[in-house]
């Protein structure tokens, strides 16, 4: 005659054999569900951030060439302020040397 103890054993192990072929059968079936449904998140997360690094590479690019010619406009403009004081400078010596011919004539 069996004791209530080997009954209970018996079936414990019946149920985890039975739970773990069910478990089994479900993670077979339920797997390259999962796994397709990763990688097309996975990929449509990359594509994502592949489109924001690239707009925001865009924004970058086009500040940096916003504020090069703004420099650009600049430095000419100094360029152009420096000419204009040479060019004064010059005619300036210029009437210097001759009003000093004129004067050294006289003398």
């Amino acid at each position: 005659m069996t004791t209530r103890a080997e009954n209970n054993n018996g079936h414990f192990f019946l149920g985890l054999v039975t739970g773990s072929v069910l478990g089994a059968g479900l993670a077979i079936a339920f797997a390259p569900k999962l796994a397709a449904e990763l990688r097309e998140r996975v990929t449509a997360a990359a594509g994502d951030l592949g489109d924001t690094a690239s707009k925001r590479y865009q924004e970058m690019s086009a500040r940096v060439v916003g504020n090069v010619e703004a420099v650009t406009a600049r430095g000419q403009a100094v360029r152009d302020e420096v000419a204009d004081v040479v060019v004064r400078g010059a005619r300036s010596v210029e009437q210097f040397a001759a009003a000093s011919k004129s004067d050294s004539k006289r003398a």
